[in-house]
């Protein structure tokens, strides 16, 4: 396996993209999935080893072909950017630069991800990975010089120099002055961008280059700072970007937060919306980070608009109480620009009734269980754990997908052989949330086990006498009716048969509040559910 990455290293070297990516493709998924076999059978029987192994493998496989394929996509795109040179497209020419920029920025990524992978393989293997290793890391350095050498010539190299106020804070504004400056030419003038700690300012920049802009701290970390600025060009234009910092104090400021309208009630699953504007002496705050909770439990997280409003509709989750809770809204940190802040507000948490199926399937030495989890309307609970019990005992506990559905298989123990029969129960406990517990219980009959042999001319008495019994009946009960005029509102299927024939219909056992239940006779075949909440 590090033969062929090695190999497929060399080929990229060599400029054959093609091969490199063909020899991780062809072949290479059969001879892991050999490699993996003798793996576990003779040097560890531990599965998380094994598949450790298996990803580490696939993973590398998969990102030396994606890097081949890049490479692939770079030399095309050079191509192109050397015609529209050749034939003076200066804007051709600036925009296929751009996409080698954008490419080697991945090639960068890429490398480094393989590097821990190569360094994890010859730690764990007897292949050599060095050479791949050292081939993609000089690779990818040989393409970010060409690139940086392309760029230079279809765009214009700056420089960005400035200074800041001795302290500042959100209320009283850091005042950052500087020059913008070209090499040869005339510096960027009108409406700049510039991106001061992660915030986008837009100034207006003098003919001669200068400016000045007001920086409001949200995030950053209170007390003596450096905080970089950056010129940023955006993709029409002829400039390269630039960077400096420039050192001052942080002052924290106390914000206000505002809930202006947030949800009443809340069930497990439904939406819970909460909507406010966080301001600094009037001044709205934007991109201060805001937290929604309930107690010590985060229930989202997000950031406010230019604005200062943010905005919550989150899917409210099943571990949270029934009853009165209380909601909080939070912004800022201690030790930060903003000092931190909340409010809060009163929720109802309603309990929602749940409903759990269940479908139990016989096999040889195995009970093979299947269900979902589900509220009255239907809706999927996922995330959930439900508990599988055979013949009273827990064997196994699995958690519902985001469907509500849950499967397992369960091996019978001695006990339970294929001449006895077994019952099976699946129960969902609510806990402290806010979901009412389910259980259901169903029985299965021992294996193979059908209608017991019986004396055919016995048989046939036995028939023709229920059929006599059967019509003396029908008219009894017909003439019931006629004479007694029962009530318009009986149903149809008042009169039900006293029993069931066991060896004909299987009759599930169905639960009580208490996770008890009625059993039916156990001699019945695979069974469908019937439910109950706990």
């Amino acid at each position: 396996m590090t033969d062929r990455l090695s190999e497929s290293a060399r080929r990229i070297e060599a400029g054959e993209y093609d091969t490199a990516q063909r020899l991780l493709t062809v072949g290479y998924d059969r001879q892991l999935a050999l490699y993996m076999e003798v793996y576990r059978t003779a040097v560890t029987t531990d599965l998380e080893r094994v598949e450790q192994r298996e990803t580490l493998f696939a993973e590398t496989a998969a990102l030396q072909r994606r890097y081949a394929e890049r490479l692939s996509t770079y030399q095309r795109i050079a191509a192109a950017y050397e015609r529209a040179r050749q034939s003076d497209d200066h804007g051709r020419a600036q925009r296929r630069a751009r996409e080698l920029r954008n490419i080697t920025s991945d090639l960068r990524d890429i490398e480094q991800s393989l590097t821990l992978r190569y360094q994890a393989m010859g730690e764990t293997t007897d292949g050599a990975t060095v050479s791949a290793s050292s081939i993609v890391t000089e690779t990818t350095t040989d393409r970010e010089r060409r690139t940086a050498v392309r760029v230079r010539e279809v765009y214009t190299v700056t420089a960005v120099t400035a200074e800041a106020s001795p302290n500042g804070s959100f209320t009283e504004p850091i005042r950052l002055t500087g020059r913008l400056t070209a090499e040869g030419t005339d510096p960027p003038s009108g409406n700049v961008s510039f991106r001061v700690n992660g915030q986008t300012l837009t100034t207006t920049v003098d003919p001669d280059g200068t400016f000045a802009l007001p920086y409001r701290p949200v995030t950053a970390t209170r007390g003596p700072a450096r905080i970089p600025l950056t010129y940023t060009p955006d993709d029409a234009a002829l400039y390269l970007p630039s960077q400096t910092d420039v050192s001052t104090v942080i002052t924290q400021s106390t914000p206000s937060l505002s809930i202006d309208t947030s949800s009443a009630q809340a069930s497990a699953g439904s939406s819970v919306t909460t909507a406010g504007v966080v301001t600094a002496d009037g001044t709205p705050v934007p991109n201060a980070s805001v937290t929604l909770r309930i107690g010590e439990k985060v229930l989202d997280e997000t950031r406010t608009n230019g604005t200062g409003a943010y905005q919550f509709d989150t899917r409210f989750p099943a571990n949270i109480s029934a009853g009165r809770q209380t909601m909080s809204v939070s912004t800022g940190r201690t030790g930060t620009a903003l000092a931190p802040v909340s409010e809060d507000a009163n929720l109802t948490v309603e309990e929602t009734p749940t409903r759990l199926t269940l479908s139990a399937v016989r096999s040889e030495g195995a009970v093979n269980v299947a269900g979902r989890l589900v509220t009255e309307s239907e809706s999927g609970i996922g995330g959930e754990a439900v508990v599988v019990s055979i013949d009273g005992e827990q064997r196994a506990t699995v958690q519902t997908t985001a469907d509500g559905s849950y499967q397992t298989s369960v091996e019978l123990s001695n006990a339970s052989n294929a001449s006895n029969a077994v019952s099976v129960r699946a129960a969902f406990d609510g806990g402290g949330g806010s979901l009412e517990s389910a259980s259901v219980s169903a029985a299965l009959a021992p294996l193979g086990e059908g209608p017991l042999p019986v004396d055919m001319r016995t048989l046939t008495i036995a028939l023709v006498t229920g059929v006599i019994a059967l019509g003396t009946g029908g008219f009894g009960i017909y003439r019931y009716r006629r004479d007694d005029k029962p009530s318009a509102g009986l149903p149809s299927d008042a009169i039900q048969p006293d029993s069931v024939d066991p060896a004909v219909a299987g009759v599930p056992s169905v639960g009580d509040g208490d996770g008890g239940g009625t059993d039916a006779d156990p001699s019945s075949g695979p069974v469908r559910q019937e439910d109950t909440h706990d």
